[in-house]
């Protein structure tokens, strides 16, 4: 074998297989109600086995995988989990999605259930979205009753890794607004007359003074 050849070998062709029933099948598949990524595809694995007969071992699975996806059961499925979704699930997804749009997770995905109010994530992806301990953490946040409602007092934690501003440490202030977003909800409070928005953890309750 020469020098070019051992460095160079040829590609042996791809195995190709009998797709049992294949132009039914295909003419069943094409039938149903694709999505556009799917039916592109369908129609370029059907051009491959009308031009050739056969098809890779890889593609005939391909074939086997949307025949179940759109089968009848998972038709019905999907159906079922758009109306449980959009009935009891969309709020949490929403949550979520609130929160991931500020991080470098789930964008794309957070950006549709946030801006496309028709759109359904699969089941797979909304657990994959809402299932994982940040996703539980926000969803405390935004779920749970405020640690301090509006109007009440609290003061600030002396804590450098909490509360960089010294200034602030063991101020108490007048919380005029909580903010339910994110890993961990916070709030507004006016200290000294500054309006100063810190999570809920870097503040504590303030001590009620004692009756003379």
């Amino acid at each position: 074998m020469s020098y070019w050849h051992q460095m160079y070998p040829r590609r042996q062709k791809a195995e190709r297989v009998e797709l049992d029933n294949g132009a039914a099948r295909f003419e069943s598949l094409m039938a149903k109600d694709l999505s556009e990524r799917d039916r592109k595809f369908a129609e370029s694995l059907q051009r491959q086995f009308d031009d050739q007969g056969k098809l890779s071992p890889k593609q005939v699975e391909c074939v086997e995988k949307m025949e179940q996806r759109y089968s009848p059961a998972s038709v019905l499925k999907r159906e079922r989990w758009a109306q449980s979704y959009k009935g009891e699930h969309r709020e949490v997804a929403m949550i979520c999605a609130r929160y991931y749009r500020t991080t470098s997770y789930f964008r794309d995905l957070a950006t549709k259930v946030l801006l496309d109010e028709d759109f359904v994530p699969t089941e797979k992806q909304f657990n994959a979205l809402t299932k994982n301990k940040y996703a539980l953490k926000a969803i405390a946040a935004a779920t749970e009753p405020p640690a301090f409602p509006v109007g009440s007092l609290a003061k600030v934690r002396a804590n450098y890794n909490l509360v960089q501003k010294p200034h602030l440490h063991n101020q108490i202030g007048l919380v005029v607004a909580n903010h339910p977003i994110g890993l961990y909800a916070s709030s507004t409070i006016l200290v000294n007359g500054e309006h100063v928005k810190l999570e809920d953890r870097c503040l504590k309750a303030a001590a009620k003074k004692k009756k003379k």
